[in-house]
């Protein structure tokens, strides 16, 4: 419990370590690592495949989880995180100071746009986030990005996949009142 660990650690498949550690920035987890509660995590961490996380962790921005990680309740993520598939939350887990409203929060979209890169869709308390590149805003907010960028043209092929997206997430989420038919 509680062991402090600087920048740039490694740590190999199958780790364990107790509540209340602190990890530096850049660390590096193999897979199935398991970690107790209130451990914090530094920037640009990385974790291998089904890690799984007691409640009350934080990360810092630029986080990745492989496959099949799982997070306890109470969770916190900074920016730009990024998330494997079959990815599992505890209740009130928070992304980017926004609390989760279920406990499968988010969608991700890979390889559609512009640069094909993937997009995440975060379904808050407070409405549909979604982070893409350097883009992090409301479902709203997103969609006035997308038109912005392609000068008020929702029928360019990069308007029309972005704004797709963006019904696919309302439709999703069980959010008809998000859903804008008129831009795709």
């Amino acid at each position: 419990e509680r062991c402090s660990f600087g920048e740039g650690c490694r740590f190999g498949e199958r780790c364990s370590f107790g509540e209340g550690c602190s990890f530096g920035e850049r660390c590096s987890f193999g897979e199935r690592c398991s970690f107790g509660e209130g451990c914090r995590f530094g920037e640009r961490c990385s974790f291998g495949e089904g890690c799984s996380f007691g409640e009350r962790c934080s990360f810092g921005e630029r986080c990745s989880f492989g496959e099949g990680c799982r997070f306890g309740e109470r969770c916190s993520f900074g920016a730009w995180c990024r998330f494997g598939e079959r990815c599992s939350f505890g209740e009130g887990c928070s992304f980017e100071g926004h609390k989760a409203r279920t406990s499968n929060p988010y969608i991700a979209i890979d390889r559609a746009g512009s640069v094909r890169r993937k997009t995440y869709f975060f379904d808050f308390e407070d409405g549909i986030y979604v982070r893409s590149g350097c883009f992090f805003g409301s479902l709203s907010e997103f969609r006035a990005k997308v038109l912005e960028d392609e000068d008020g043209d929702a029928s360019t092929g990069k308007s029309m996949q972005y704004l797709g997206m963006a019904n696919i997430a309302a439709v999703t989420f069980g959010r008809r009142e998000l859903i804008d038919w008129g831009t795709c």
